[in-house]
């Protein structure tokens, strides 16, 4: 399976794509994590598949000492510019979720907005979830913000388009087997940019049982960023707060 990822987060793109996911939600997410989680003022945060840093960047305005990394050096400069316009701390770094280059410990891991499930096998999608375990301090806290794979397959939109400053996006979803693939048709002018994504679809059972083996306990389950508490029938997200 192609590396999607690599071109499509590292496009400028891509923040026209998901300009609707927006500091407010992301403040919204970290206060629902803070107050599932009893981490002391200071802690550090390890922000994984970080992204433009919206939730690394909240949480060091609080004082937490955090750390992000993501794959893409585009959306890396994007947090680290963002970190500076707020005279915030920008200890951001570039690395594939799958290897790790960190040895110190922390009291929360966040893996957010669907970073999650890129990768063709369960072993490389699980992989990030061991390690977060071994970086983990005793007692300390996971919170993995995923989709709701029964809902997503019930009320998966076929098309949607939006306009952008020259141009319009089209995006087509549809699953395929146990995935839901989507293509982005990027048009601006006379020309037309295409783009693919391939997320791995999970229930919330196989997510537990992972986490669980690995040496997890689940502490909560909520499906929405305002702390709903998770229903398989009717939540859009699958918000899991772990603890080592």
């Amino acid at each position: 399976m192609k590396e999607w990822y690599k071109d499509w987060f590292s496009s400028e793109l891509y923040l026209s794509v998901y300009s609707h996911r927006n500091d407010e939600e992301a403040v919204q997410l970290c206060r629902l994590i803070l107050s599932s989680t009893q981490i002391k003022d200071g802690a550090k945060i390890l922000d994984a598949a970080c992204g433009a840093g919206r939730h690394s960047n909240y949480f060091s305005s609080l004082g937490f000492d955090v750390a992000g990394f993501d794959l893409s050096k585009t959306l890396l400069n994007v947090a680290v510019n963002s970190a500076k316009d707020k005279t915030l701390p920008a200890n951001f770094f570039c690395s594939d979720i799958r290897n790790v280059p960190l040895k110190s410990k922390f009291e929360l891991i966040v893996n957010l907005f669907t970073s999650f499930g890129y990768f063709e096998t369960d072993e490389e999608n699980f992989s990030f979830i061991q390690q977060a375990y071994s970086l983990l301090e005793l007692g300390g806290y996971y919170v993995l913000d995923y989709l709701n794979e029964k809902t997503l397959r019930e009320s998966l939109v076929p098309q949607s388009e939006k306009m952008i400053n020259d141009g319009k996006i089209v995006e087509r979803r549809e699953i395929q087997g146990n995935r839901v693939v989507k293509e982005i048709n990027v048009f601006s002018g006379d020309q037309e940019i295409k783009f693919h994504e391939s997320v791995r679809l999970y229930t919330r059972d196989e997510i537990l049982k992972e986490a669980k083996s690995i040496g997890f306990s689940v502490v909560s389950l909520f499906g929405d960023y305002t702390g709903t508490i998770f229903d398989e029938n009717i939540s859009n997200r699958l918000i899991a707060v772990f603890q080592k």
